[in-house]
This record gives C-alpha cells, sequence and structure tokens, in this order.
C-alpha cells in the first residue's frame, strides 16, 4: 500500500533555506554598519566645513582692526588684530600655528557639536582643532589666511591600530601642527580667504 499526499521539507532543503536567509542577514548588517559609519564622517566633515567658515569669518572680522595700511606696512602695524598680527615678514615662508584663545569665548579647539571648548576630557573634550596660516599677498596691503581643521576619523583614540600602536589624537594648541603630519589616521578640511587694509577705517 504507497501513501498518498505525503508533503514536506527535506532537512537539506531546510538547510539551504537557512544558510540563503543567514547570508542575506549578514549582508544587510554589513549595509547598515556602512551606511551608519558613512553618515558619522559625513557629519564630521559637515562640522568641520562650519567650524573652518567659522574662523574664516573670525579673521575677516579681526581684519577690521587693521591700523595702519599701504606699502610700507608691516606685521608691527597689525598690533590691534588679534590673529593676523601673526603674519611673518614678506621674505619668510608661511606656518600653520594655532590661534590665540579668547578666555571663555573664542578657541582653537571645538567638541562634538562643534562648539568653542577648553575641555581636554568628558562630554564637552576637545574633538576639531584649528591652525591658522598667513601670507603676505601684497605686503602692506593684503593677506592671504588658510584655516584648517582637523580630527581624528574615528572621533577619539584609536586604541585597536591596524599596526598594533596604541594611538590617542593629539590635543589642539601649540605644537600639535608638527604632531599631526603626515598622520593617516588624521581627517583635514582647508579654508582660504583674502583680507585687505581698507584705507577708510
Amino acid at each position: 500500500m504507497t501513501r498518498r499526499g505525503e508533503q514536506g521539507y527535506t532537512l537539506i532543503e531546510v538547510m539551504m533555506a537557512v544558510a540563503v536567509m543567514t547570508i542575506g542577514a549578514v549582508g544587510i548588517m554589513a549595509m547598515q554598519q556602512a551606511a551608519t559609519r558613512g553618515n558619522m564622517e559625513a557629519r564630521q566633515m559637515t562640522t568641520a566645513t562650519q567650524i573652518a567658515n567659522l574662523w574664516l569669518e573670525r579673521v575677516k572680522r579681526d581684519s577690521l582692526n587693521w591700523n595702519v595700511g599701504g606699502t610700507t606696512a608691516t606685521a608691527a602695524d597689525l598690533t590691534r588684530t588679534r590673529y593676523l598680527s601673526a603674519v611673518p615678514a614678506p621674505a619668510v615662508a608661511a606656518a600653520w600655528g594655532s590661534p590665540t584663545n579668547v578666555p571663555g569665548g573664542e578657541s582653537y579647539a571645538f567638541d562634538y557639536w562643534g562648539r568653542d571648548t577648553t575641555a581636554t576630557t568628558g562630554m564637552y573634550a576637545q574633538v576639531f582643532c584649528v591652525n591658522t596660516r598667513f601670507q603676505w599677498v601684497f605686503p602692506g596691503q593684503a593677506i592671504r589666511a588658510d584655516v584648517r581643521v582637523w580630527w581624528h576619523r574615528r572621533g577619539v583614540g584609536d586604541t585597536n591600530a591596524a599596526d598594533g600602536r596604541v594611538y590617542v589624537a593629539p590635543l589642539c594648541g601649540v605644537g600639535s601642527e608638527s604632531v599631526i603630519t603626515g598622520d593617516n589616521r588624521l581627517r583635514f578640511v582647508y579654508a582660504s580667504t583674502i583680507v585687505r587694509w581698507v584705507q577708510n577705517q
């Protein structure tokens, strides 16, 4: 006597279905992780760009205090400025440096949300750092101002570096310019503007 209407799946068919579902789920999770990482990097880039633009505006505002101009003017004639007075002599090559901190106000360091900070630890610790560089375009008349914003691509120190080194991002401020040179674990945003002396100021 034969069995009629016998239906169902074999164990091999079930295992194949589970394997296909597992591969699909792993792919979806990997895609979600890549999207999350991409969103974080885009957010960091946007914040850094906003900080760079903010510092360009600070430099432009600072140029309003440029007290003496003309072809014979020097950096000594920029004594009323806070940032532009760091411009070297026309024959001297420009170098990156950290701008002067204003107590309780403007800073060369910014927290995760893009706000000025001086904290080195905690929720409002430094994440984004600013360097500036000034160079005469036309001595006594126009200065090129470069702004560089940098941050560690993982946000905080990388303690699981592929090369086995324990890495902590350098703090912002004087001396950081030489530490960050050539470090591929850092990200950068650059911005530039030209500021000039206006005779009727």
